[in-house]
């Protein structure tokens, strides 16, 4: 059994799990307005999320916030209740997927046109046991530029930014706690880059990360955060690699 996890007073989140690819979710608790980030991979994983929240006696979120479009963070999307903010790249991605049809003989084919990767392909089997039952949505709210939102005793940064990983992505950035929500901004570019770094985006990452005041970024996989440090050092290694 999961449980709902702390990180401090005002974020809590539910673990990542490898064997299905499903990213960490979390959830930002203001004292008017709290905020989930990313609707993880399937109905099931959003709803697994809903009931830790409920257990934890945590209210349901009032909005979603969605980190990027890939299929791990965005396949719960239609269970979420509540109103979805994306950046217009993200959107534009997710009125791709929703033209997809879901069986085997296409799926396989976009891992041809490189539409799809194999990795989401396997991942989506351990999820979906019945893979015709796929579906997303789009998102209701739509930024191009950084938007703020004050959840009452905090307020949250919304910031779209070019990332290493993907072109659509969406930072949460909360100056009090200094702490940066990343999505997978870190990782590698599996989809349009041969799973390597691009240079120039790696190089424009640094200097993004640089000029924000924070001290933890969490992330989607592996261990929960990396300091600022780290995650410099990180990327640095990456522009060297």
């Amino acid at each position: 059994h999961k449980f709902m996890k702390k990180f401090n007073d005002y974020i809590y989140y539910m673990m990542h799990d490898d064997n299905n690819d499903e990213p960490y979710l979390f959830y930002i608790k203001g004292n008017r307005f709290s905020l989930q980030i990313d609707a993880g991979n399937s109905p099931k994983s959003y709803k697994q999320f809903e009931d830790l929240l409920e257990e934890e006696g945590l209210k349901k979120p009032d909005l979603l916030v969605l980190t990027h479009w890939h299929w791990d963070h965005t396949f719960g999307l239609t269970s979420a209740k509540c109103p979805v903010i994306a950046s217009n790249k993200t959107q534009e991605y997710l009125k791709e997927i929703l033209t997809w049809s879901w069986n085997e003989e296409d799926m396989l084919q976009r891992i041809k046109e490189k539409k799809d990767i194999e990795f989401c392909y396997e991942k989506m089997h351990v999820e979906y046991p019945d893979i015709s039952k796929i579906s997303t949505r789009l998102a209701d709210i739509v930024i191009d530029s950084k938007t703020t939102i004050d959840l009452g005793d905090i307020i949250c940064e919304l910031i779209p930014h070019d990332s290493p990983h993907t072109r659509d992505a969406l930072f949460i950035y909360i100056p009090v706690l200094k702490v940066l929500i990343g999505g997978d901004g870190e990782y590698e570019d599996y989809y349009d880059n041969d799973s390597k770094y691009d240079r120039s985006r790696v190089r424009d990452f640094i200097m993004f990360v640089e000029g924000i005041d924070f001290e933890y970024y969490l992330h989607g996989h592996d261990g929960l955060y990396l300091t600022k440090k780290e995650l410099l050092e990180k990327m640095r290694g990456a522009l060297n690699g």
